[in-house]
């Protein structure tokens, strides 16, 4: 997961395989108006890869919410977020 405060995107590649972390697919916001986190587990080892456990987008409010273990993300964006094949 990467938020690039200059470029104002938000991505996140996911892989197929945690042995190679080869990216498979890519998920990217753009336009990011605005980016917000919570920590949901203190005790989170930041050693451990932080996985996703839910992505929820809402069209009306241009909102996303990314939850992983480690946080949950809220980010308002400009425009719907579309997912790209990595090849």
């Amino acid at each position: 997961m990467l938020y690039d405060i200059d470029n104002r995107t938000f991505t996140i590649e996911f892989v197929n395989n945690v042995n190679d972390f080869k990216p498979l697919l890519k998920f990217v916001c753009k336009s990011v108006l605005s980016y917000s986190e919570n920590t949901v587990d203190e005790d989170y080892d930041d050693d451990l890869i932080d996985g996703v456990i839910d992505i929820a987008w809402n069209e009306v409010d241009k909102t996303l919410v990314v939850l992983t273990d480690k946080k949950e993300m809220i980010l308002k964006l400009g425009q719907a977020p579309i997912c790209e094949n990595v090849t």
